[in-house]
């Protein structure tokens, strides 16, 4: 694998494209792990409830401190629980456990990978691609730190793992402890506020007007104390998110952003993802939009719905426990995202590799211990101590573990949609593994969708949403022919057909792919 060095000036750009983009980004304070009103919910006392395993390698005698970072919400609660337990075990090993935000990952990860400051255990920020990073020697490959890796590996579902996903030159470098099988932007809503909407939201399935008279009833009755909707434009997919989510479930397949794999084509322009993006757009022209959206990051967004700041919010299933801790007396609903034709709903799509994926620092002297947990945390019952704790937050990837896990109404109701209306598609490096050479050398589209669309939002980017979105597609398009072209000059067997699936069929599991 050749070595494709970034230089400052670009890694610096990336920092930069990892806040808001066109928005200023210097709006919101990501010198901490939480922005304004982005306080991490109050945490369980830890225990040591957990049946650690002795190490199956040989671990360090001296004291060691392992850094530890990913993106929080309720993984924290589990590893908050977790590593004091851990270090009970092992006196002589602590960990700095860091669950903070996206834009605080891309700070630290985008500088610390050049610096020699990356955490030991990171989460990528969306501007690293897993292809950049393997490239570029900054992670290393679990089959290095995990002794029998492969019998581990056996264990998860088999589309847990995937050549250009997660695994690159025959290594993993992914480890993807939690499962896809949730929607990300349910309809969340506070039942105080959405009494008189002319709309029962916890069991009509509303349509996409419906849901903009529905916020600017509720910013009416609010008068200026509440809105309507509110959402974290400050953190990459805010915006896009929702977005992708309402099209992909009005029959825009692979998502707003994505591809549609029986075509091979980006879908930004579709017709569907335009009438979204002008639903957004005509739901803050009403005024029903909460107006700090713009500067607040998810958990600055979420802090304001049990406060009684909005009657709506997109967002997952992570909320519930740390809202209903928190605040006992919010009275919480959800339901399934708005819908633009409630008889005929797509599935939403995700791809292999989990829904959260953990890497390790190359340049890490830790990697037994590493291993060790990585180990722990791959087995059947690591995976159902991490059910048990985050539940329909961040699923586990062992689908028998969810099972065992004790959950409330609302986290059960979640979990049931995501049932019913997720499945995988397919993923072309898993077909021709070539085109992970691709992915190893594609530079992503800057401005991103996520830029784009708050810049439409704030005004900063003007026009139409079509013009937008056509100037979006050529540069996802050149994005991609640029890393085909390259890949291909290094000797890759790789054509933009590798990206066409001729017999998908978007309402199926494409499961036949990842079959072994």
């Amino acid at each position: 694998m050749r070595d494709r060095p970034i230089s400052r000036r670009r890694m610096l750009h990336l920092v930069g494209a990892g806040g808001v983009g066109l928005v200023t980004a210097s709006c919101v304070d990501t010198s901490e792990p939480a922005g304004d009103g982005a306080k991490q919910p109050a945490r369980r006392t830890p225990s040591s409830a957990f049946d650690i395993p002795d190490a199956t390698t040989k671990l360090p005698s001296g004291n060691v401190r392992l850094r530890w970072m990913d993106s929080g919400d309720m993984k924290a609660r589990f590893f908050e629980k977790f590593f004091p337990a851990y270090q009970k075990k092992h006196p002589n090993i602590s960990v700095k456990y860091d669950g903070t935000n996206w834009n605080q990952i891309t700070q630290v990860v985008t500088l610390g990978v050049r610096n020699g400051t990356v955490p030991d255990v990171f989460q990528l920020p969306g501007q690293i691609t897993m292809g950049m990073a393997v490239s570029n020697h900054w992670i290393g490959a679990y089959d290095d730190i995990i002794p029998d890796f492969d019998k581990v590996k056996a264990r998860y579902p088999s589309y847990s793992f995937a050549p250009g996903v997660t695994d690159f030159g025959g290594k993993t470098y992914a480890l993807p402890l939690t499962g896809n099988g949730r929607i990300n932007n349910l309809l969340l809503f506070n039942r105080d506020l959405v009494k008189d909407v002319g709309a029962d939201l916890d069991t009509e399935v509303i349509t996409w007007p419906k849901l903009r008279e529905v916020c600017r009833t509720v910013a009416k009755q609010g008068n200026g104390k509440y809105y309507g909707i509110i959402f974290g434009l400050a953190q990459p997919g805010g915006l896009s998110g929702p977005v992708s989510t309402l099209c992909e479930m009005a029959g825009v397949h692979g998502g707003a952003d994505g591809i549609d794999w029986r075509t091979g084509k980006y879908n930004v322009t579709h017709p569907t993802v335009v009438e979204a993006i002008e639903l957004i757009l005509a739901i803050r022209k009403d005024g029903s939009a909460h107006p700090d959206s713009v500067n607040l990051d998810a958990p600055g967004a979420r802090s304001r719905m049990p406060l009684g700041q909005a009657g709506i919010m997109f967002q997952g299933p992570w909320n519930i426990l740390p809202w209903r801790e928190d605040n006992p007396d919010f009275q919480l609903g959800l339901n399934i995202p708005p819908q633009k034709n409630p008889d005929d709903i797509w599935p939403l799509t995700f791809g292999p590799g989990g829904s959260n994926a953990w890497v390790y620092s190359s340049k890490t002297k830790l990697g037994p211990v590493i291993g060790d947990i990585m180990g722990y945390l791959s087995t059947a019952a690591g995976q159902v101590q991490w059910a048990q704790y985050d539940g329909a937050a961040d699923p586990p990837s062992f689908p028998d573990a969810i099972k065992k896990a004790r959950l409330d109404a609302l986290q059960q109701n979640a979990m049931d949609l995501g049932a019913k209306h997720t499945v995988i598609r397919p993923e072309p490096a898993v077909r021709n593994p070539d085109v992970s050479k691709v992915y190893e050398v594609q530079v992503p589209a800057q401005p991103t969708f996520s830029d784009t669309l708050v810049g439409l939002y704030t005004g900063r980017i003007s026009g139409s949403v079509e013009k937008a979105m056509k100037q979006m597609e050529d540069r996802l398009e050149k994005s991609l022919e640029d890393a085909i072209k390259k890949a291909a000059s290094r000797g890759a067997k790789v054509s933009r057909d590798d990206w066409v699936f001729e017999d998908w069929n978007p309402r199926a599991p494409y499961t036949k792919l990842y079959q072994d």
